[in-house]
């Protein structure tokens, strides 16, 4: 069955249908588990499945002086969501109006419009006016409107509880290996490449700018090792990416700065999906140009040992990596 993604209640197939709703803020291996169960149920009741998600991100709308920032931007998300065997996606606007909503009336105008056997969410889930529509409200809701709630206990990677706040923490740090243990592949921005003060290939590192996403985590400064993808030119690259304001060479506008490790030529204008895999050092003073060379010398050498344990079957398929 092809794949569909409404913006309207009103859009959705009648059902009866599997419903999982959630935020889905990077798709992590929490997320996936949960799409991954919600998908085999509805396969063994012979319906499809629909996931619900809202956009912007509600603690964006909420609670916008403590947003931290995304995992992903709405186009990634949707094509994660897609990967996990949704038949039908159903992104609401999360509105004023919907943010107002009870549970009560959230979740008969999606009885109504989708019929739901199951609905399917995380244990720690909730939804309408003030977050009243907690697990417990939603199965006693489900009792009057003729679903089944399942709520999934949090899924657990080496101790640590899979969750979106605490990879968006991570992010923060800078510890990029560990946020792509939760999240179950590298965490990626992307952007067009922009012109630099173009230094860089004057010491021998040409690098590849784009601006830091505004709506993204901001990953904390310094040197890492990471993967290039430039549609239209090839496959991952190895590459090395400085986030910081350039201490060394005193130009302070904060940028993310890639060089791509394998590859030469003019990129103006080219959008390039830079992966991160693993930071390397902090951002850093140097007291000549000369000590800056010798230390990218070395961050080159550590991020290929890097780059060259990295285990392909963590990374997302190609056309996420690209975003074909």
């Amino acid at each position: 069955m092809g794949q569909s993604v409404h913006t309207s209640l009103s859009d959705v197939a009648p059902g009866p249908n599997l419903v999982t709703i959630g935020t889905f803020d990077g798709v992590h291996r929490g997320h996936q588990y949960l799409l991954r169960c919600a998908r085999d149920r509805a396969a063994q009741l012979g319906i499809p499945l629909l996931v619900v998600t809202f956009e912007p991100i509600p603690s964006q709308v909420v609670r916008p002086e403590a947003f931290r920032g995304r995992l992903q931007t709405p186009e990634d998300k949707i094509l994660h969501v897609r990967r996990a065997g949704a038949e039908s996606i159903l992104v609401l606007p999360f509105t004023d109006d919907l943010m107002r909503q009870t549970p009560e009336q959230f979740m008969n105008a999606l009885m109504a419009a989708s019929h739901p056997t199951e609905v399917w969410v995380g244990e720690g889930f909730a939804l309408g006016h003030r977050r009243a529509g907690d697990t417990n409200r939603l199965t006693e809701i489900g009792h009057e409107l003729g679903y089944r709630l399942v709520a999934l206990s949090r899924r657990e990677l080496d101790g640590e509880v899979v969750s979106s706040s605490r990879i968006r923490a991570l992010v923060i740090e800078g510890a990029a290996d560990v946020a792509h243990r939760l999240l179950g592949y590298p965490y990626r921005v992307a952007g067009p490449i922009v012109q630099g003060a173009q230094i860089g290939r004057t010491i021998g590192f040409p690098t590849a700018n784009v601006q830091p996403p505004d709506l993204l985590v901001p990953l904390n400064d310094g040197i890492y090792a990471t993967l290039a993808t430039i549609p239209g030119v090839g496959t991952r690259l190895p590459a090395m990416t400085y986030i910081g304001t350039r201490p060394a060479l005193n130009t302070g506008a904060r940028q993310i700065e890639t060089n791509i490790l394998d590859y030469s030529g003019d990129l103006y204008g080219k959008v390039l999906y830079t992966e991160f895999i693993q930071r390397l050092r902090p951002d850093a003073d140097f007291p000549s140009v000369d000590a800056l060379i010798t230390q990218l010398g070395r961050d080159e050498g550590y991020a290929r040992q890097v780059l060259s344990s990295v285990d392909p079957s963590t990374l997302a398929p190609a056309e996420f990596a690209t975003g074909d």
